[in-house]
């Protein structure tokens, strides 16, 4: 009975999830109400950096009389300038910052909303009830970032003023520099600066504002792209090592028999690292791989459905060096390799792609040989397995943070279990190697296939 007591007094993980979720609620609804008190703040700051120059102008006036105070200005007319230049620019930026804090408000209002619907789901209510006492939206997309009603007023406010100063300084700018009695102050500046300028200034600060609620709706946080590994995602890999290992050391394995990547870890098949290298030197392995059923027609899709990005990924360091003896022999055969697969593929003469690596130059041809269409080819240097962008290493983890990349398809469970602290969701290919493998984070979904990858993006997307 005491074990059964401790059992049921032990707390279920939904119901550490829905404590999590209260505690979540009121923490981002304080930060809420702290953003609006910071944009206040910051409104009034503005306003005394924008009363300034006036109140300077004025004990100006009280101080000289008469045309003294207008050679007063003429002789201050350069300051004068860069001071009304400053606020205009000043004010400008303080209107993006407030912009910024807007939207971060609003930000931790759709999260509120999410919340908010995950425990009227959970009510035991009828929907009428749930209506009726419900006020505040459930929806994780409202409101707006661009806010014509609330933020509108505010634009125009800093447009005002910013213009204004712009004005102001354009005119002292050309202001001249003495005063006599025959001359009008005013004869010298051009009309055109005076109106175009802050006409575009002013409008200016809307597109400004447009364009940053903009980014904060389709861009900020995640990305419209999915990250795509090559080899064991695009290709048959397994089925392609087989078949060249037998042909170049005489060794056959099955190809389901590899359940470990690299194949010398598989214990029983008795594939060395120079088995390896005898695979992966030969360029034929490269140029003749076998693509993955139905990933050149599902990219296609995914591209023109849901309009997402396709970034490919590849780490493939070969040719590597061997022994001193063979290293001109491999990479003869690697530039003969090359010179006939560029003709085949694009019907042009290779000397243009002999700049790259031959690798390099390979990867991008099989990729067109198969129809496979992409937005960015990213060939990875230094170490496939740092995570840390410390490791100053171009890979995917690294690429993945800085395109905030949304969704990726891996082979690796290892690496895919690093990517999922980066990407929303990682889609894992069943392979051999990464059957049975537990402990992964809960946005790591394992795929049979691309049919299945496109049907499951149908659904998240």
């Amino acid at each position: 009975m005491e074990n059964t007591d401790t059992q049921q007094d032990k707390p279920s993980p939904n119901s550490d999830f829905k404590e999590y979720l209260l505690s979540e609620y009121a923490n981002i609804a304080q930060a809420h109400f702290k953003t609006i008190e910071t944009i206040s703040t910051f409104f009034r700051n503005y306003l005394v950096i924008v009363s300034i120059p006036v109140s300077v102008i004025a004990v100006l006036a009280g101080v000289f009389a008469g045309p003294e105070i207008l050679r007063t200005l003429l002789a201050m007319k350069t300051p004068l300038a860069l001071v009304f230049l400053v606020v205009s620019l000043v004010g400008l930026g303080v209107l993006l910052h407030i912009a910024s804090l807007r939207m971060d408000a609003v930000l931790y209002a759709r999260t509120i909303n999410g919340i908010r619907k995950y425990f009227y789901d959970k009510a035991v209510l009828d929907f009428n009830t749930k209506l009726r006492t419900r006020v505040l939206p459930q929806s994780p997309s409202m409101p707006a970032y661009h806010e014509k009603a609330y933020f509108w007023p505010v634009v125009w406010s800093f447009a005002g003023f910013d213009s204004l100063y712009l004005v102001f300084s354009i005119i002292a700018f050309f202001l001249p520099t003495e005063l006599t009695q025959t001359s009008n102050v005013l004869t010298g500046i051009p009309t055109s600066w005076v109106w175009l300028l802050p006409l575009v200034f002013f409008t200016g600060h809307f597109g400004l504002y447009f364009g940053y609620a903009c980014y904060r709706e389709r861009a900020y946080l995640r990305s419209n792209i999915i990250g795509v590994d090559i080899d064991g995602v695009l290709t048959q890999h397994r089925q392609h090592f087989c078949e060249i290992l037998n042909k170049n050391r005489g060794k056959s394995i099955a190809p389901d028999a590899i359940t470990a990547i690299p194949v010398r870890e598989c214990e029983g098949l008795k594939v060395s690292k120079d088995d390896e290298d005898a695979v992966f030197n030969d360029p034929n392995y490269w140029i003749e791989m076998p693509v993955e059923q139905g990933a050149a027609y599902n990219l296609e899709r995914i591209r023109n459905v849901f309009k997402l990005e396709v970034f490919i990924f590849t780490y493939r360091p070969w040719p590597s060096i061997g022994k001193p003896d063979q290293n001109e022999q491999i990479a003869m055969k690697w530039v003969q390799a090359l010179q006939t697969y560029t003709r085949k593929v694009s019907n042009r003469s290779p000397s243009g792609n002999l700049k790259r690596k031959p690798m390099d130059t390979i990867t991008r041809l099989w990729l067109e040989e198969q129809g496979i269409r992409y937005d960015k080819l990213f060939i990875e240097k230094g170490s496939e397995e740092i995570q840390d962008p410390r490791g100053h290493v171009l890979n995917r983890f690294v690429k993945s943070r800085e395109y905030r990349i949304k969704y990726f398809v891996e082979d690796d469970a290892e690496k895919a279990a690093k990517l999922a602290y980066i990407c929303d969701v990682v889609f894992l290919l069943q392979q051999p190697y990464n059957e049975g493998v537990t402990g992964l984070p809960s946005n790591v979904f394992p795929v049979k296939s691309w049919d299945e990858i496109y049907v499951s993006l149908r659904r998240l997307v």
